[in-house]
């Protein structure tokens, strides 16, 4: 395990197609870069959130109303949402089609050839994360409604997960959608079959994001204990203390786990 500082307050992660690490910092606002060792950091007008890297290597990222991309040499542009859009999750499709969640308007995004807004069908979901499944199929974690939205034939399905559960990050892979529960300290996952499996952690573990790894598995970060947590496809279960403090976005490399600490660094854990 090794960790570097970042000037900032490190939020969401991911990589670039050259095994460059980017994490977007939430004060001051900006995006940073971890290449060959060495940080980075580009400056923001507003405070960036969530982050994916497209096929065409470009950047794109959700502040403020508006959809952030910065391309490959370096020149950014912005997107502009309706006001109270408030974007959040962001994720590419193999296609190029950006997706994302505005969860000030309670609805998911699409930008492709245009943008096109998709109504969520229920009130103050909170729609937070969102991820395109290897099959191409949307999901997006609905957190204040306890389900998970699932986009087919430009439509929004919901699908309820049991009383109590708060969902925030999602992501996707030939295992099934996992999930992150915030409120029940659980990660979730539900097979290609619809069945739903859980891994319990402690209540105030705090599940914030996840990212599934080469396996069929899945890892975590746990924001209230400060730890990071890797769960099989068989549901078993290890967790790893982290330094620093709130853990929240990661990035699964080729060869281990990128952790963005909120306290101030990144940290990098191999397999």
């Amino acid at each position: 395990m090794s960790e570097i500082a970042v000037p900032g307050s490190p939020y969401a992660l991911t990589g670039d197609a050259d095994g460059n690490v980017w994490a977007t910092l939430l004060d001051p606002p900006g995006l940073a870069r971890v290449a060959a060792g060495e940080v980075s950091v580009e400056p923001l007008p507003d405070r960036p959130m969530l982050l994916t890297v497209a096929p065409d290597d470009a950047l794109w990222y959700t502040a403020g109303d508006r959809l952030g991309r910065r391309d490959p040499s370096g020149a950014h542009s912005v997107t502009e949402l309706p006001a109270g859009s408030a974007p959040y999750g962001i994720a590419a499709a193999p296609d190029g089609t950006i997706w994302f969640t505005a969860p000030g308007s309670n609805r998911i995004g699409k930008l492709g050839d245009d943008l096109r807004f998709l109504d969520i069908p229920v009130p103050d979901a909170f729609a937070a994360m969102i991820t395109v499944a290897p099959d191409g199929t949307v999901w997006a974690a609905l957190n204040k409604a306890g389900a998970l939205a699932r986009v087919r034939d430009g439509a929004v399905d919901v699908v309820d997960l049991p009383e109590g559960f708060a969902p925030v990050g999602v992501t996707a892979s030939e295992a099934g959608v996992w999930f992150a529960d915030i409120a029940g300290g659980r990660v979730g996952r539900l097979d290609p079959s619809g069945e739903l499996h859980t891994s319990v952690f402690d209540v105030t573990s705090r599940p914030h994001a996840v990212a599934a790894d080469h396996d069929g598995g899945c890892w975590a970060t746990l924001w209230g204990s400060g730890e990071l947590a890797h769960v099989t496809a068989r549901g078993e279960t290890t967790t790893y203390p982290l330094p620093g403090e709130e853990p929240h976005g990661l990035w699964v490399s080729p060869t281990g786990v990128w952790v963005a600490m909120e306290s101030g660094s990144l940290v990098a854990v191999e397999y």
